[in-house]
């Protein structure tokens, strides 16, 4: 397993794949830092600080690295296959669940690695605008980026169920892109017609509630989703609409919103776990000629 981990993580410091991520990461909070900036926002808290980055970065996260995650999945097995390194890989003496395990254990390390990088970018981001450096701002926004890994960890594993079914790795990502779609864009559509449908039916309904109890039950397979009904009981903003200057936060914290959210917390590590389980268990029954 470490021979396999070992190769696949230098593969991947030589690849694209690893700086797009990271600039993607990075990038996220630049408009959240500028829109604050340029609306007059001085002397943050760490809960205010921390209520702006949640709401911004996750919704922009969710799209563009969740597809990333994806299309690095989609390509982990049929890729090499295709290049013949999987067949020079299999001819030393290594097992294959040690080398599926060892390029997992990789593709989780560089995607660790960026969200660290992002993680100490979005700390000097909100200390840089007026957020005292604390121990509570460092844990919650790691936390944020650790939820996030896990969500593009279970993307990754969905990529491998793909890159095991289809051997070839530009019909692999095709159809990566068109569940991506499915996943992000039409599924969340549906569902939130739904919520506004049953809400004018039943004016006694809570929107909120039941726009949670929606996407847990018919969205329970969009790792983006459960995130950020997770991180939407981090806390609340309220104020007058004329900037963010009359907005006040209540803040709860992120490990507040996990504990209020287990059962979205479990459906993001129960199907990890499962579409690793099927990812592994193709790639140990394929055939690799």
């Amino acid at each position: 397993m470490l021979w396999g981990f070992q190769l696949e993580f230098k593969q991947s410091l030589r690849t694209k794949k690893l700086w797009v991520i990271l600039g993607i990461m990075i990038l996220l909070y630049i408009p959240v830092f500028y829109i604050m900036k340029r609306s007059g926002v001085e002397d943050l808290t760490v809960e205010g600080a921390m209520t702006f980055l949640i709401q911004f970065v996750t919704g922009m996260a969710g799209f563009f690295i969740g597809i990333l995650a994806l299309l690095i999945g989609a390509t982990a097995i049929n890729s090499e296959i295709e290049k013949g390194t999987l067949r020079v890989a299999m001819s030393k003496p290594i097992k294959r669940l040690s080398y599926i395990g060892g390029k997992f254990l990789a593709h989780s390390a560089v995607l660790l690695m960026a969200l660290l990088i992002s993680t100490l970018v979005g700390v000097l981001g909100v200390v840089y605008l007026g957020a005292p450096l604390s121990g509570q701002l460092v844990v919650d926004v790691l936390l944020l980026n650790m939820l996030l890994l896990l969500a593009m960890i279970q993307l990754v594993a969905l990529g491998y169920i793909l890159s095991t079914l289809i051997r070839s790795s530009s019909s692999a990502l095709g159809a990566a892109l068109v569940l991506a779609f499915v996943m992000f864009l039409i599924m969340p559509n549906i569902v939130g017609y739904l919520v506004i449908r049953d809400t004018i039916n039943n004016p006694n309904q809570d929107m909120m509630q039941l726009q949670k109890e929606y996407t847990t039950k018919y969205l329970f397979y969009v790792p983006t989703s459960q995130v950020g009904i997770i991180t939407r009981d981090v806390g609340t903003l309220t104020g007058t609409p004329g900037g963010f200057s009359n907005v006040a936060a209540e803040y709860r914290g992120m490990a507040y919103a996990i504990r209020n959210n287990l059962t979205n917390f479990g459906i993001l590590v129960g199907l990890t776990i499962v579409y690793l389980g099927i990812g592994f268990y193709r790639f140990l029954r394929m055939d690799l000629r």
